[in-house]
């Protein structure tokens, strides 16, 4: 797993499983399996699904059309979603497992962008 639309692909499908259909078909099982808190309204955590759902399928066509001036777009907005979390979880607004989704997140915008720099190396030093 080398390449950049791998990566891509991968945190796709992860999206689109995991946080996606996880929260938009069963949000209280996902939720209570994470140990994160919710409240009497579902239709939150499903919208927050949805979301995620779109988000991965998004990144997983940025892959399979290899749209490469969007490939550094993913890692950056990975990685922002990744601090989001993290000052989440400072402020005590959400558990520490909020970590875990934020450590995902940061792990698979580094290996996007560590493949971006090895397999796309004109294209390194420039942010965007």
């Amino acid at each position: 797993m080398k390449s950049v639309t791998t990566s891509l692909k991968v945190f796709g499908i992860y999206m689109i499983l995991i946080p996606g259909i996880g929260l938009m078909a069963i949000p209280d099982v996902m939720l209570d399996l994470f140990r994160l808190s919710y409240g009497e309204e579902l239709w939150i955590p499903r919208m927050i699904g949805l979301l995620a759902f779109i988000i991965g399928v998004f990144d997983f066509y940025i892959a399979k059309y290899k749209l490469r001036k969007l490939y550094k777009l993913t890692v950056l907005l990975r990685y922002f979603a990744a601090i989001f979390m993290i000052g989440l979880w400072i402020k005590g607004e959400v558990e520490i497992m909020i970590l875990l989704f934020a450590g995902i997140d940061a792990a698979g915008a580094f290996w996007t962008m560590i493949t971006i720099k090895n397999t796309l190396p004109n294209t390194a030093g420039s942010l965007l």
